[in-house]
């Protein structure tokens, strides 16, 4: 009974959750040139909490690390989690919300996608997931690790398993760590064509790819960004699964269960 009762609540969260409007940022904000509008873009800052942030430094002069955020009494540790990632204390640049620009500290860009905080799971439903999955991929700063039973890229502008590629190779290009493992089949020469061509791609831009024993299927289809997200599902890196087909799959913000997935594609031969 006590199974049931958690699987029955890890349902409601899910679904619960995937109908909830969320923001995905990309860049930076400068919290201490940032106006109360824009500090209320990140994710779960209301009115009260950016109100709190500007009313601290103006009493305590410009914020010296981002851990300060933390005597504002309104941050608490999940919402630091959550922003963190998107703050700093200096630079200057645009803030870019909507495609419009207005003076602020570094480029934050705004895109009506997802955000989570720590423990948050987010289903993601048939092109939701290609439009999520690119945010996290062109935000990642340290690792991605991706285990896919199909990555089939074509040369046509539009086919979003090659545009998932190109976001790849972007984020290599910023010094992050990016790992492919591939299905080397033993029964389908088509799997293994398409496959051997996205790995050429990626070898040639510095990316590292590995495949599996023949002899073993790998089924796979899951990604990990930073040791943190995790998105595992149906959708294979084929322009039918992000685009057209019915395919369902989860976005996990947990840090734990991400180290446990990246240590499962590791020991996959």
């Amino acid at each position: 009974m006590k199974q049931i009762k958690i699987i029955l609540l890890a349902s409601l969260l899910i679904l619960g959750l995937a109908g909830r409007p969320a923001l995905a940022l990309e860049g930076q904000l400068n919290i201490n040139t940032a106006s109360a509008g824009q500090l209320q873009k990140l994710p779960f800052i209301g009115k009260n909490r950016a109100a709190a942030i500007i009313r601290y430094r103006r009493t305590h002069g410009p914020f010296k690390s981002l851990t300060e955020l933390r005597r504002t009494r309104a941050i608490g540790t999940s919402t630091f989690e959550a922003i963190k990632p998107y703050l700093t204390i200096s630079g200057a640049g645009s803030f870019k919300s909507d495609g419009k620009n207005s003076a602020a500290g570094s480029r934050l860009r705004v895109m009506a996608r997802i955000t989570t905080y720590p423990g948050q799971v987010v289903m993601l439903a048939d092109r939701a997931y290609y439009d999520t999955l690119r945010a996290f991929i062109n935000h990642a700063h340290q690792e991605i690790d991706i285990s896919m039973f199909l990555f089939k890229i074509t040369k046509s502008p539009r086919n979003r398993a090659a545009i998932i590629l190109n976001d790849l190779i972007k984020a290599r290009k910023r010094k992050v760590t990016v790992k492919v493992l591939l299905e080397k089949s033993g029964y389908d020469k088509d799997i293994n064509k398409d496959n051997q061509r996205t790995a050429r791609r990626l070898r040639r831009n510095g990316i590292e790819v590995r495949f599996d024993t023949p002899r073993i299927t790998t089924h796979t289809k899951v990604v990990v960004i930073d040791h943190r997200f995790s998105f595992i599902g149906s959708h294979n890196f084929t322009h039918s699964a992000l685009a057209y087909n019915h395919e369902l799959s989860i976005l996990i913000d947990n840090r734990q269960l991400a180290g446990q997935i990246t240590n499962y594609i590791k020991s996959i031969h």
